[in-house]
């Protein structure tokens, strides 16, 4: 029971028994998941030698982080020339491109990876979702801002063929465009999936994705709490993935990690290991260990494929 005092006594007492801070222990855990779902895109396009690179290059890049304990792998071939000279988006028909990466990966992994497969492209809405329909894909990356001509029946179609759609968001405006279209029309079904891409450069002011400029740490950080509030406002139970992006490269998946979000790194959209220096990722690799050991230093432990699947609301996979 709490000890009754006069004022002028109580106060007294408390100056006798001084003390600078209570017990650690009054202090809550924060709310912060112990896993975090790292997955990785392992398309060259922002390497040395950008646009150019081979079908074995992916199964390869694939493997390593694969083996390292990425979750999930992300593969797209948008504007990738091969050492055949072929446009590996364009001369292939995805199922078959998609297929001579995942074949190898499922005969040395079976289904410990989720294949995160691009949909963008084809001459016919059939063939840019072909790769869902053919069972490929587990999860599909679709961009909110894209036309709604695409968008919305390939939203439509990823859900229909049991694919998470993976709601790409490159600035805010996005969040209200999916808020709009996609969760008040009841087509995007929970749990909402987003993953934030932002802080890449454009050569146009008018483009189908719209970015953000980030130059330093405070717009990184500034974009990032108002585009996850936003999210969160919407659906406090979202699952939020942030792209290792442009410059600001593993700073803006530290900053996701301690906020308790998940992360995809890889080449596709950075080549730079830090902010500050030209120094370039020498692979998809080096740039996984060095989030997965960031995320051990905060405590958090990479997220196998079937905790990434739960996470997302999919079936686990023997």
């Amino acid at each position: 029971m709490q000890e009754r005092l006069p004022l002028w006594e109580a106060a007294r007492r408390e100056m006798e028994e001084y003390r600078f801070v209570a017990d650690a222990s009054v202090q809550p855990r924060w709310d912060i998941p112990a896993t975090i779902a790292i997955n990785t895109a392992v398309a060259a396009r922002l390497d040395e030698g950008a646009g150019h690179s081979s079908i074995q290059h992916y199964v390869d890049a694939a493997s390593d982080v694969i083996e390292a304990g990425a979750c999930g792998v992300h593969l797209d071939f948008t504007w990738v020339v091969d050492e055949r000279g072929r446009r590996l988006d364009r001369d292939i028909p995805p199922v078959e491109a998609y297929s001579l990466v995942l074949d190898p990966l499922r005969r040395r992994f079976g289904t410990d990876f989720v294949p995160n497969l691009n949909i963008l492209n084809g001459e016919s809405f059939d063939v840019c979702v072909s790769p869902a329909r053919a069972g490929l894909a587990e999860v599909a990356p679709c961009a909110s801002g894209h036309p709604d001509a695409f968008m919305i029946p390939a939203v439509q179609a990823l859900e229909e063929h049991g694919v998470k759609p993976e709601i790409a968001i490159h600035s805010s405006g996005e969040i209200e465009l999916a808020k709009r279209k996609l969760i008040d029309t009841g087509i995007l079904k929970k749990p909402y999936n987003w993953i934030v891409l932002y802080g890449l450069p454009f050569d146009v002011g008018r483009t189908l994705i719209s970015g953000t400029w980030v130059s330093d740490a405070q717009d990184m950080s500034r974009h990032l709490f108002l585009m996850v509030d936003q999210i969160r406002k919407i659906d406090p139970d979202s699952v939020i993935t942030v792209c290792a992006a442009g410059r600001a490269s593993l700073y803006m998946t530290t900053l996701a990690t301690m906020m308790g979000l998940h992360i995809r790194v890889g080449t596709e959209d950075t080549p730079w290991k830090h902010p500050h220096r030209d120094e370039r990722l020498k692979s998809n690799l080096e740039m996984f260990g060095m989030a997965r050991d960031i995320a051990g230093l905060l405590g958090r432990t990479p997220a196998s494929a079937n905790q990434y699947r739960a996470l997302v609301g999919l079936p686990a996979k023997p």
